[in-house]
This record gives structure tokens, sequence and C-alpha cells, in this order.
């Protein structure tokens, strides 16, 4: 009996090792497997917050609320692993015995997430200060839409309105774009065509922006209509790339460009209201020249279309619930879906350079 009891416990301890052995060594390879987990998981949960934060603030704007971000300037995440083993065994007189092993692996994940308010210079320069003329067009040349951008960052060009009264509040009277529209679409196919380019320009230390347009266009119709649009000289080859001056030049196109959040409030026109806030007086009603209501679709019209409806969307490529109601830009529609993606790129650009202030994700694995 002696004997049997020595050799049970060898075999009990001997299969409880191999358990925990198999258990721990397991565990080394369960931290590549997380972060390969967590990492797409966070990128979407983050990515998705950050689109409902700003479609959120476009429709606060067209209900004359203020806007509020919240930076996440830190995640973390805890992944805790407890293995556990229990060995049993079961006697009788006729030598049957009955011997088990029991294994438990425990896991436990504790994110935790810092938001931080934007403000002070940090708001200024981000929301407030005018988008740069190098901004501009780096969007232009990073493949966008030169029309799309210039409709979206662009208020007056040359004395060509494009709704600047619309960079603040909705205003009560409706804007006049379809000089602006025009010269803006003729300046798109030129560039498309690859007979205008924009490019800085070396001169007496000095760095400027140019606009060169080919012998081919100067002898086109469409190029004395844009520049009679423009006011410019259709004799000259090249014209200087100006940004937010008084002067009146014909040998410059000059850009009156709008801030961040006058890009906001821009496309916070395209919010579908409900027609019973509108009656209620919750938001400005826009008239035009007979006291009609004015379709601000004929502004943002190809840019930006927000969506409201009583129930969620069932297919929306973002929607946040706002006053009791969802809004939401539908999946389909590719032109709003590029529109508000340029809208986060310009964000991002107007946000300091410093990496340090990005997002940083910790994952510490534990085992």
């Amino acid at each position: 009996m002696h004997t049997t009891n020595i050799l049970t416990r060898a075999i009990k301890r001997l299969a409880l090792t191999g358990l925990l052995s198999v258990m721990l060594s397991g565990c080394g390879q369960f931290g590549p497997r997380f972060i390969e987990a967590s990492r797409t998981d966070y990128n979407i949960a983050m990515n998705r917050t950050e689109n409902e934060q700003m479609l959120l603030n476009l429709v606060r704007l067209r209900y004359g609320d203020p806007p509020y971000f919240l930076e996440a300037s830190a995640l973390n995440t805890q992944f805790l692993i407890a293995p556990s083993a229990e060995a049993s065994s079961l006697f009788d007189f006729n030598g049957n015995n009955t011997y088990g092993l029991k294994g438990r692996l425990a896991y436990e994940e504790k994110p935790t997430v810092t938001y931080s308010p934007l403000r002070g210079q940090a708001f200024v320069r981000q929301v407030l200060s005018r988008v740069t003329l190098d901004t501009v067009l780096l969007l232009d040349a990073s493949g966008w839409s030169t029309a799309r951008v210039l409709r979206m960052c662009i208020e007056n060009v040359n004395g060509l309105d494009n709704a600047a009264r619309a960079s603040g509040p909705t205003p009560a009277d409706a804007p006049d774009v379809t000089a602006f529209r025009r010269a803006i679409d003729l300046l798109a196919d030129f560039e498309g065509r690859g007979d205008l380019v924009l490019f800085r320009k070396q001169t007496e230390g000095a760095v400027e922006f140019v606009a060169r347009f080919s012998p081919a266009a100067r002898r086109t119709a469409s190029f004395t209509e844009l520049a009679h649009l423009l006011g410019l000289d259709p004799k000259l080859e090249e014209y200087a790339l100006t940004l937010n001056q008084i002067s009146d030049s014909r040998s410059a196109i000059n850009m009156q460009t709008r801030s961040f959040m006058g890009v906001m409030y821009f496309l916070a026109q395209a919010v579908a209201v409900p027609e019973q806030d509108a009656n209620d007086g919750k938001v400005t009603v826009t008239r035009d020249a007979v006291g009609g209501e004015f379709d601000w679709g004929q502004v943002t019209g190809g840019l930006i279309e927000i969506r409201s409806s009583p129930r969620k969307p069932s297919d929306a490529s973002v929607a946040v619930n706002f006053r009791e109601r969802w809004f939401y830009i539908d999946d389909a529609d590719v032109q709003s879906k590029s529109t508000f993606a340029l809208l986060g790129q310009l964000y991002a650009l107007q946000s300091d350079a410093d990496a340090s202030n990005a997002p940083i994700l910790t994952l510490p694995i534990g085992g």
C-alpha cells in the first residue's frame, strides 16, 4: 500500500507539472495573438468614434449649438492571464483507481482611454485659424478633386463669392455662387487635362505660388471665359497665387480661405433638418430673393448630404443620435463620404505636427 501511494503521488505530480508546463509555455505565444486581435479592434473603434464626433459637431452647428472636441490623448490596455490546474484521484479497495486533471485559463482585459478637450491655443490653431495656401495645394496634389478642395476650403476667389457668410452661423439671405462654381469648374478642367500647373517659384529669396496655363489652353474660349470671370489679363502666361490680399490685380488669383470652423459651418448647411424643427424656429431658415425657403443643395450639392431619420439607419457610413433623431451619411453616397473623409484629413493637417501629441496605444501583456 505504501508503494502504491508513493506511485500515485508521483503520477499526480508528473501530470500536474506537465499540464502547467503546457499552459505556461502557451502563454508565451499569447502576446502576439492579443496584439493582432486588439490593434484592429481599437483602430476600428477609434476611427468610428472620431467620425461620429465630427458628424455630431456638424449637426450641432446647423442647430446653432457650439461644437465640442474631445481628443484621445492616450489609450492603454492591459491583458491579464491567470492559468491554474487541479488534479484529483479516487481510490477503492478493489484497486480501481481513477485520476483526473482540470485546467483553467482566466483572461481579463482592462482598457483605459484618456480624453482631453480641445481648447486654448490648440483650439485656435486647429479650428479657428484659416486654412493656408500650402494646405490647399497639398490636398489638391494628394489626389483629391480640385473642385472638391476649392469648393470646401475657399470662400472667395478674385471677388467671386462661395457663400462666404456661410462660414459662420446660417445666414438669413441666400448666396449666389453661380460665378464661383463656373470659375472653379473651369480651373478643375484645365488642371485635369494637364493645361494648368500649380507650383512654387523662387524669386529673389522669396517663395511664391504660381498658376501657369499651357499655350494651347490660353487659345481656348474656356480660358477667355475664365479670365473674364476672374478679372485676369488673358495675355499673361503665369498668374501669382495669393492669399487673403486686398489688392486688385489682373496678374494674380487671390484666394480667401475659410478657417476649419468655417469649413464645418459651410458643410453644416447640408444637414437635412426636419420640417417640424424648422417650423418651431430651432434653426435659421435662409430665404431667397422672393422670400421662399432657399435650398442649400444649390451650394453644397455634389459635396455632401447629411440625412435625418426618426429611426436608426440600417445602412449608414456614420450616424449619430441628436435631439431624439438620427443624422447620418448614407453608405452608398460616395460623394458625401469623400467630402467627409477630406474634412477629416483637413482637421488632421490643421493640428500640431508634433508626433508626441498623437494617441499612444500601450499593450502590456501579462502572463
